[in-house]
């Protein structure tokens, strides 16, 4: 797909990306560089990000009372339900017979541009394998390659923990369910899919306080990753042919 890049959004992407080649700091270059990657799938993909959402209304909903009585074994049966439109939203509520209040209302979600990049573009770029290779190797714990959702790693360290006590490695099978609670995110495949996750991961963990510059392991993560964000943005504008005003 081909989008019109204006003069203020071709200079923003390549501030950022100038930026990102000025400085010596790898966190910093990362970041900016994403910051470049993310405004260039907004402008290709955000018309399809807007999506009907569904949110608890926690100010109005009961869930501590509900949450109890599903714990104890009961089953949960609606007394009544109501649907009804306010304004943009449409509100659900039921009474089962402690409270629940939703509503549907159509939102921006940023994951959304980057699984419709991974969709557009899967079958078109192609990461060189030497820099993938050394973003998978600075990822290797054992004998898997994964970035850990470090917002829930008391999960993950509890079970490490667990199995060092046992003088062996975490079981596959718990492994396979961290996997499956998105605490744990796999580099071993080389497509764009995984290296979309990992790198969103990365950021996540850098954009949320959770990695520390100065920290061995997180330096080596970071460093092993510009080149492949790099690779990425070269691609996109030259495929778009985003200009450098």
């Amino acid at each position: 797909m081909k989008k019109y890049f204006d003069e203020k959004q071709s200079k923003l992407i390549h501030a950022w990306i100038n930026q990102a080649d000025k400085t010596p700091n790898e966190y910093l270059k990362f970041m900016s560089n994403w910051i470049a990657f993310n405004a260039i799938c907004y402008n290709l993909f955000a018309e399809n990000a807007v999506k009907d959402r569904a949110q608890i209304d926690t100010g109005k909903s009961k869930l501590s009372q509900i949450k109890e009585s599903i714990a104890q074994g009961n089953q949960v049966h609606a007394e009544s339900a109501t649907i009804e439109r306010k304004k943009e939203k449409i509100e659900i509520d039921i009474k089962v017979p402690a409270r629940i209040n939703l509503y549907i209302q159509e939102r921006y979600i940023e994951d959304s541009i980057y699984n419709y990049f991974v969709k557009t573009y899967s079958s078109k770029m192609n990461v060189e394998n030497e820099i993938f290779k050394n973003l998978k190797k600075s990822l290797r714990k054992n004998d898997r390659c994964f970035v850990i959702n470090m917002a829930r790693i008391e999960k993950f360290e509890a079970l490490r923990k667990d199995a060092a006590n046992k003088g062996k490695d975490i079981e596959k099978e718990d492994m396979n369910e961290l996997l499956n609670q998105k605490i744990l995110v796999l580099c071993e495949d080389n497509n764009l899919d995984t290296i979309k996750n990992v790198l969103y991961q990365i950021r996540c963990n850098i954009f949320h306080g959770e990695k520390i510059p100065g920290d061995v392991n997180d330096d080596t993560i970071v460093k092993s990753a510009n080149p492949v964000l790099k690779y990425i943005l070269n691609y996109l504008i030259n495929e778009q042919e985003i200009r450098n005003f």
